[in-house]
């Protein structure tokens, strides 16, 4: 019975991996009928399948009500037009140099990944940057790959979906390893910065550049006032509130998911005093967090079956069987060095659902613990998550700036995949993931 739970646990993956590759499946309906399926075939009446599907709900539900918030009060925020202003702040600063133009495309990605959507990210930075980026004859590409690594360390942060995916799936605390992976985080921020200085230099070479005419129409246009749907005293009141509520979460003084309930509750009542209008919000913005949601839950099936089932077990035994003595401890790095890759062909979902719950069980056994491994996976699918060739935000991202997918991985996978390399080293020399 062992050898046909592990054959039937290895075979459901791999249907998995196959569906969404495809893309012509929808993520929740993965998760949920392959996995009964595969009960199905190794004995399981329903009701032992409805006992794993109990308890793999309700191992995901803290992560349910952490997105649910988190996005709530970021989608409130950016709807007021809070990141507006912050952004058109930063922009009035913009000097006639290309290292300049490429760090406000920075800072532009970083803060409006605060969301943790990078469909929203790629929405709000590549519109902005891009005629500028035209006007210095900076390539787009350039402005692709920036924006996709700083999105991609941002979305380290606990509310983002790969963190919460990734903890879905190997019944981590999202949370917990944000307080872990925060050093790994803050270097991937200040790498992607200091990418920009040979970056700039590089498209230097190629004619990046603009005439001092060219540089004065430009400022012209950043003098405009932005408009908001509040006031600025408002504006700023909501600033403090999310680096108040950061802070606290940060520290610990306050669970994440009640930090959010409290500045999604405030933030309601002070943006929009009247109850309707609130009412209104939520339902408008709802339905952002609903498809996440879905997933979530489903993912919370998939694992239930695999732990309880016993499948689990029995493919993490063959796979300590089949890895050699010698590579055991190591293997945690080396899933942080090829993360990178993994993800781009792969897809991040099938990276977190499908390849770290097997991994998971396997590093323990040698030594490793759940946040080293969540660590390590987190590196390269983060970065590379704008980069995906099985997803659809880099195709967004590819239609906004007009670039084909071959020209955007010849320019950025050396970048990103040689960042992820570094990252992972200073990891191992840090003692987040052991080399």
């Amino acid at each position: 019975m062992n050898h046909m739970l592990t054959a039937v646990g290895f075979l459901m993956l791999l249907v998995i991996v196959a569906l969404l590759l495809t893309g012509k499946v929808s993520l929740p309906p993965i998760f949920v009928v392959v996995p009964v399926v595969a009960c199905m075939i190794c004995g399981f009446g329903l009701g032992q399948i409805n006992d794993f599907i109990g308890t793999g709900l309700k191992s995901v539900l803290n992560t349910v009500a952490l997105f649910t918030f988190a996005v709530l009060y970021f989608s409130i925020l950016n709807d007021v037009g809070m990141f507006d202003v912050i952004v058109s702040k930063l922009m009035r600063y913009l000097g006639n140099k290309v290292e300049v133009v490429m760090w406000i495309t920075c800072l532009v990605a970083t803060i409006s990944h605060l969301d943790g959507s990078g469909a929203t990210t790629m929405l709000v930075t590549i519109p902005m940057m891009l005629p500028i980026y035209k006007k210095m004859k900076i390539r787009p590409q350039a402005l692709l790959l920036l924006a996709a690594i700083c999105s991609g360390s941002m979305n380290m942060t606990p509310w983002c979906s790969s963190v919460l995916r990734l903890t879905s799936a190997t019944g981590g605390d999202a949370m917990e390893l944000w307080r872990y992976v925060l050093p790994l985080q803050i270097v991937c921020l200040i790498l992607s910065y200091l990418v920009v200085i040979p970056l700039a230099r590089l498209e230097r070479k190629n004619g990046a550049g603009m005439t001092a005419e060219e540089f004065q129409s430009l400022k012209a246009t950043l003098n405009q006032p932005v408009e908001t749907k509040v006031s600025m005293k408002v504006i700023y009141f909501d600033i403090a509130l999310t680096i108040a509520i950061l802070i606290a979460m940060l520290s610990g003084i306050i669970k994440s998911n009640l930090g959010f309930m409290v500045a999604l509750a405030v933030a309601l009542v002070v943006n929009f005093p009247n109850p309707k209008e609130q009412t209104k919000k939520v339902k408008e913005f709802g339905g952002t967090a609903l498809n996440m949601i879905m997933i979530i839950f489903s993912i919370g099936v998939l694992v239930g079956v695999l732990k309880d089932s016993g499948m689990m077990d029995g493919m993490v035994a063959l796979i300590l069987a089949i890895i050699p003595e010698s590579l055991g401890s190591h293997i945690t790095w080396i899933i942080s060095a090829l993360s990178v890759p993994l993800s781009m062909f792969l897809g991040s979902d099938t990276v977190y659902m499908a390849v770290a719950p097997i991994m998971a069980n396997v590093v323990t056994a040698y030594g490793s613990t759940m946040l080293q491994l969540n660590a390590a996976f987190l590196i390269g699918a983060c970065l590379s998550a704008n980069l995906c060739l099985v997803g659809p935000t880099p195709y967004l991202a590819l239609g906004l700036a007009d670039v084909d997918m071959p020209s955007n991985l010849k320019y950025c996978f050396p970048w990103v995949f040689g960042m992820s390399l570094v990252v992972s080293v200073l990891a191992g020399i840090m003692g987040v993931i052991p080399f």
